[in-house]
């Protein structure tokens, strides 16, 4: 177990540093279009607002001995942007679990997670079309346990819209059966890649 922590340890630096060059070496400068007036206020140039998003995300249990499901989840997210370092949101969406076997209590394969994120950019946005992010969610799913998740990824557009694609590290109680077939709860850690847009 600890040696397993280690190894995520050392890829979660490999991945913050390898996002933060990239995005040093992204400096594009955004020249305004013909016609733009510096005088008038748009939703996009605020610093502080409400900012949305919907992502979907695919990931797969990571045991190296037995059986191993996969996962697809659609979420939505609403929130604030105190800056491009911080926003905080609440987010839900179905999830559905692919080739469950037994792994899991419930017959049924859906699942709800609800939970409560905060997110924001590595390094400054302003003159860059590429930019590194992190992200962690706390929550809980419907028919299974509490959840955490953190993330590392790419935001790629404006810097109040943009695609993202990001690694995250789920770890999930799931409900499930212990060796006397009596209900128990089992922490699985899951591998997820997910995509997005954000506004």
């Amino acid at each position: 177990m600890v040696k397993d922590m280690k190894k995520v340890s050392i890829l979660i630096v490999m991945l913050v540093l390898a996002f933060y060059a990239l995005g040093q070496d992204n400096q594009l400068k955004r020249i305004p279009d013909k016609g733009y007036d510096p005088n008038q206020q748009q939703y996009t140039q605020f610093e502080r607002s409400v900012w949305f998003s919907a992502e979907v995300l695919g990931g797969a249990s990571c045991h190296l001995k037995g059986h191993n499901m996969g996962l697809v989840e659609l979420d939505f997210t609403v929130g604030y942007r105190f800056s491009q370092y911080l926003k905080v949101g609440v987010g839900l969406g179905p999830r559905y679990y692919i080739d469950q076997g037994s792994l899991r209590r419930s017959d049924i394969k859906w699942g709800m997670p609800v939970f409560a994120t905060v997110r924001g950019n590595l390094i400054p946005g302003k003159y860059r079309s590429v930019v590194p992010y992190w992200g962690i969610e706390v929550g809980a799913s419907v028919r299974d346990g509490a959840f955490f998740r953190p993330s590392l990824g790419l935001r790629i557009g404006e810097p109040r819209q943009a695609f993202t694609i990001a690694l995250s590290y789920m770890g999930q109680d799931i409900s499930t059966y212990n060796n006397e077939m009596k209900k128990a709860g089992k922490f699985t850690n899951f591998a997820c890649l997910r995509l997005g847009y954000e506004f």
